[in-house]
């Protein structure tokens, strides 16, 4: 009896460890049960470096007046039109609703440029609008400023026969002005020489700025012609104080 038991006993644990090794057979003959998905890498998106953009226009306004416009933007310029899109460059404006810069640029008669000369002087007498400009829409962390550089002369008689008479001419593609236009166009280039120094001025500092917000520059340039500078003061009709380029500012 304890040699029969013994010898189930061994043909028990004989056909245990069969069925073991059948069971561990068979596992590693399986394939895996899913494939694992690859690892997708994660691209960042690029990030767009702010740069400084340019813009012109130029038109007559309802007024007969000639007026141009200098856009200026700092950003990205996928945002751009964005931006710029909410303002209003052909808008009738008030300047009583702007600030005034409390200097003036004056020119000799029939006279429109800067001489290289004078330049230093022009950007030291500009600069500290420019300052101020900056340092309160830093302040504000408002974007948008709004200058308007507004042209003027006098009633002083037409030089036919001086070459800033053809000069301007061919600057407004005409044979001939009549009326009004000879002192509009005279108005306007003294208007439009002191923006251009300006703008100059503005996009000097742009190139300096590590501000990650974008910031933008409208610059309305109209010429006024023989309107006086000032409604409520008194002029001669041939007056330097009505040679002059004005600049009125604000925040948007």
């Amino acid at each position: 009896m304890r040699i029969k038991a013994t010898v189930l006993g061994i043909l028990g644990l004989s056909s245990l460890l069969s069925s073991c090794m059948i069971f561990h057979s068979n596992v590693q003959t399986h394939e895996p049960y899913y494939t694992p998905s690859p690892k997708v890498k994660k691209v960042e998106k690029a990030i767009e470096t702010p740069t400084i953009f340019e813009q012109n226009y130029k038109f007559k306004t309802d007024q007969n007046y000639i007026r141009s416009v200098t856009r200026i933007y700092y950003g990205q310029k996928t945002q751009m039109q964005t931006e710029l899109g909410k303002y209003n460059i052909r808008k009738s404006f008030n300047v009583e609703q702007y600030r005034k810069f409390n200097k003036a640029s004056f020119f000799p008669s029939n006279e429109y440029t800067i001489p290289n000369e004078i330049k230093p002087k022009a950007i030291a007498l500009y600069k500290p609008l420019l300052d101020s400009m900056f340092a309160i829409s830093n302040q504000t962390g408002k974007s948008h400023l709004e200058i308007l550089v507004l042209g003027y002369t006098d009633e002083e008689s037409i030089p036919y026969s001086n070459p800033i008479y053809n000069e301007l001419l061919t600057k407004n593609k005409k044979e001939s002005f009549v009326d009004l236009e000879y002192y509009n166009a005279l108005s306007y280039e003294r208007a439009k020489i002191v923006a251009d120094l300006l703008s100059e001025m503005i996009k000097n500092e742009l190139q300096k700025t590590k501000s990650p917000r974008s910031i933008s520059f409208d610059l309305l340039i109209e010429g006024r012609g023989i309107e006086y500078p000032e409604s409520k003061r008194i002029y001669e009709l041939e007056d330097d104080k009505r040679k002059i380029t004005k600049v009125y500012w604000k925040l948007n």
